[in-house]
């Protein structure tokens, strides 16, 4: 008996020597919901993405997958790996995205053999906006194109951009679905065209309540599932001016056209011309506008631009002087020690509503000398897309300093030489992003933002968090910066919008940053 325990004792503890341990596999379940009603929201689509490393020697991190809901809006994921997930669901009908309108990501972390079987997911049910598009007389107008307007930033400011649309019928009626909640702007504008002809009448564009201006327009807000009935928009004809004139040695292919920016946005027409002497006549209702001209001539590209004021007269007698394309050769310099080769950096031109151009034979040379080809006279901004490690120190045109005014070309490049100078002596960030649990926070958005008034494109930067709640940042210009730590975050808002940081101010790091200097922080993350 003795001897028969001894040799259990035995197998088993060779067993357990011979036998590798084996994770458990963990579970994750359950429900996608109605946010307004509460009830399950079945055939929709839950995605299972796993945010956590891939183990060495694989090229995928084990788990996720996709699952549709049942009648009871139930879902679920077996044999799950231990690590960072993130679901998000989506069904024809709703909305899933956040304030920032992108996928809204519900993360867990699975322990081993973790089995998870509480998760919620809620879908907001989409609004809808309907009324009625009328003249002065209180008549329908039909053909009446009214858009969903949302404000966002970009670098060329505040714009308002199209979120939804419909177009009035024969009663005048539209209706906009699928309307996620938010504040919404309600524009009207009738589809206008620019050929010739004699002066008349035409409904311009309109923001609810009834303002041609969109500083006095008045924001609509949708709630999840809120149908809003009779938000109507009367119009008022405006009187549509002519603008005649003509384009000097109009070449080949000549195009004529109006260019109009307003915190609205921008908007281009252009119409062909095809009389030789260059002579054209468009159509407008009153604003500021850019007349512009294009043509072939001696197959180069030649063009012309000019700021007009179009009120209740007609414009006569304009010319357009078309010039030719403007051709800037430069010379790219690094400070400080790289291994980064000069061939491999690209410089770029950026100007609002204008082409950048192209460089030829495809980039800078062995000792970093490039030529920018094909552009339009306009005022730059230079940019350089470099390796992480370089920063963009001083960009010279000629003896003047163009980095935050720009490189202006609009009289041509004259002699000049365009001296772009990449340093590799910037500083460095090494950070861990935790969350209100002290958790780490994974693919939290990191930026270091510079004071206000400096050239932000060119110092501003950005990082995501590793599944340990790992950023490192690199090539950083010597300077003092402010550090934020976010869920989410619309980046050019963050860039380009002023007031946006002011309600984050106390929950910002401020780093100070020299040539050469290695930096560690800790940040919190910032829920929106």
């Amino acid at each position: 008996m003795r001897f028969s325990l001894l040799l259990l004792c035995s197998n088993l503890l060779l067993l357990a020597q011979t036998t590798p341990d084996k994770p458990e596999k963990g579970l994750l379940e359950g429900k996608v919901l109605n946010s307004v009603t509460g009830e399950p929201v079945r055939k929709a689509q839950v995605a299972l993405m796993n945010m956590s490393a891939a183990p060495k020697g694989k090229q995928e991190s084990p788990g996720g997958g996709s699952a549709l809901t049942d009648a009871a809006g139930g879902f679920e994921f077996t044999a799950l790996a231990s690590g960072n997930y993130a679901l998000v669901a989506s069904r024809e009908g709703f909305d899933s995205s956040n304030v920032h309108g992108e996928p809204k990501l519900l993360r867990v972390t699975l322990a081993s053999g973790e089995r998870k079987r509480d998760i919620v997911i809620r879908l907001a049910p989409p609004g809808v906006i309907t009324g009625r598009i009328l003249d002065e007389d209180g008549d329908p107008i039909r053909r009446i194109q009214v858009q969903t307007m949302v404000y966002r930033y970009t670098a060329a400011g505040r714009q308002l951009s199209p979120r939804g649309s419909a177009t009035s019928n024969d009663l005048g009626e539209y209706r906009i679905y699928d309307v996620p909640p938010g504040h919404y702007y309600l524009k009207a504008s009738s589809f206008e065209s620019m050929g010739g002809g004699s002066s008349g009448e035409s409904y311009g564009t309109s923001y609810y309540p009834g303002t041609p201006d969109t500083a006095t327009a008045a924001a609509i807000e949708v709630g999840a599932g809120q149908t809003l009935e009779g938000i109507n928009l009367t119009l008022h004809p405006t009187r549509v001016a002519s603008i005649r004139g003509r384009v000097m040695n109009p070449g080949n292919n000549l195009l004529v056209g109006l260019m109009k920016f307003s915190e609205g946005g921008s908007s281009t027409t252009n119409m062909g011309v095809d009389d030789r002497d260059g002579k054209f006549e468009l159509q407008a209702s009153p604003g500021s506008y850019f007349l512009t001209a294009a043509s072939t001539v001696g197959g180069r590209n030649y063009s012309a631009r000019l700021p007009i004021q179009v009120g209740a007269t007609d414009l006569e007698g304009i010319e357009l002087h078309l010039m030719p394309p403007v051709e800037v050769a430069g010379q790219i310099r690094i400070e400080g020690k790289t291994s980064d080769k000069l061939s491999r950096l690209y410089i770029g031109l950026e100007s609002e509503g204008r082409g950048m151009g192209s460089m030829a034979d495809g980039g800078p040379k062995e000792d970093g000398s490039f030529v920018l080809q094909g552009l339009e006279p306009a005022v730059y901004q230079v940019s350089a897309q470099a390796p992480e490690d370089l920063y963009l120190k001083a960009v010279r045109w000629g003896d003047r300093d163009v980095m935050q005014s720009g490189l202006d070309l609009t009289q041509g490049a004259a002699e000049s030489k365009l001296v772009v100078v990449l340093s590799a002596n910037g500083g460095q960030i090494d950070g861990v992003v935790e969350d209100d649990q002290s958790a780490p926070a994974v693919e939290a958005m990191v930026t270091l933002v510079p004071p206000s008034g400096t050239p932000s494109r060119s110092l501003f930067k950005s990082a995501l968090t590793s599944p340990a709640g790992h950023f490192h940042m690199q090539g950083i210009a010597p300077g003092s910066y402010k550090l934020f730590a976010w869920e989410a975050v619309d980046i050019n808002e963050l860039m380009y919008n002023p007031d946006f940081l002011k309600p984050f101010g106390s929950q910002a790091q401020s780093i100070e940053i020299s040539e050469g200097s290695k930096e560690s922080v800790q940040l919190k993350l910032i829920k929106q």
